[in-house]
C-alpha cells in the first residue's frame, strides 16, 4: 500500500487537499477519505483551532500534523507586512508559490470567502496587499441586513449584464459581479503604477468563474497555490 503525504489547505468555507495524484475538497471540519497509508500531513489552517485540528488529524490518520507558519523570508520572498504574523499563512504560502512560478513583478488574486490581492516584485519583495469580502460573503451580508432584498444563489457562470436588472435576484448578482470586477481592475491599475514592468496576473481560489475572469484580465489560473506553498515551507 502506498504511503502518502497529505497536504491540507483548511480555509473558512472548505478544505482543499491533495495526496500524490489524489486531490479534492471537503467542507471545513471534514477530512478526506483516502486510498493509501498516510505517513505525513502538512497543514495550512486559517481561523481554526490548531489544537482541535491536530487532534482530529491524529485520530483519523494516526499521524501528528505539521503546521506551516508565516515567516519573514521563504525561498527568496520577503514578507512585506510590518508584523509578519498578521499575514495569513494561506496568503503567504500562495504568494511565495506564485512568485516561484514566474519570478517577475506580479499581482496574486485569491478569490474565496475573502478576496485578496498581493503584490510581489521580481526581486521577491512582497509589497503588501488588499482584503475585501468575497462575493458570497457580500451576498450573505446583504441578505441578512436588508429586509426586502431576497438573495438567492446563481450558477457559477459569469454573466455581466450591460443593462440594469429588472428583478431583485439579478440586481444583487449582477451588481456584486460588477463590484468584484471593479475591485480587480482597481488593484491592477495600482500594480501598473507601482511596478516598472507590466505585472503578471495570477488567480487562485474557489469563489469565482474562472474562464470568464481569465478572458477578461488574462490571468494565469493556479488553483493549488497554497498546497504548492506547503511543499515549499515544509519540504
Amino acid at each position: 500500500m502506498n504511503e502518502l503525504v497529505l497536504d491540507l489547505d483548511v480555509g473558512n468555507s472548505y478544505t482543499k487537499w491533495r495526496a500524490d495524484k489524489q486531490r479534492g475538497s471537503v467542507g471545513t471540519g471534514e477530512l478526506p477519505k483516502l486510498n493509501g497509508s498516510i505517513f505525513r500531513v502538512r497543514v495550512s489552517a486559517v481561523a481554526h483551532s490548531e489544537q482541535q485540528l491536530s487532534r482530529q488529524i491524529q485520530d483519523t490518520y494516526g499521524v501528528e500534523p505539521e503546521f506551516a507558519k508565516t515567516s519573514k523570508m521563504l525561498s527568496g520572498v520577503r514578507n512585506g507586512y510590518d508584523d509578519t504574523s498578521q499575514l495569513g499563512v494561506d496568503r503567504w504560502l500562495a504568494l511565495v508559490a506564485a512568485w516561484l512560478r514566474v519570478q517577475s513583478d506580479l499581482i496574486m488574486f485569491d478569490l474565496g470567502t475573502a478576496m485578496t490581492a498581493d503584490y510581489v516584485r521580481a526581486d521577491g519583495n512582497h509589497l503588501g496587499g488588499y482584503i475585501v469580502p468575497g462575493l458570497n460573503a457580500m451576498k450573505n451580508a446583504l441578505g441578512q441586513r436588508t429586509r426586502d432584498v431576497q438573495v438567492r444563489e446563481k450558477d457559477s457562470s459569469f454573466l455581466l449584464s450591460e443593462t440594469p436588472a429588472t428583478n431583485t435576484v439579478d440586481a444583487v448578482n449582477f451588481g456584486l459581479e460588477r463590484v468584484q470586477l471593479g475591485w480587480i481592475q482597481s488593484c491592477i491599475e495600482i500594480g501598473t503604477q507601482t511596478f516598472s514592468n507590466t505585472p503578471t496576473l495570477i488567480l487562485t481560489g474557489g469563489d469565482l468563474a474562472v474562464s470568464e475572469l481569465c478572458q477578461l484580465f488574462r490571468f494565469q489560473y493556479c488553483p493549488d497555490l497554497v498546497l504548492e506553498g506547503l511543499a515549499i515551507a515544509l519540504p
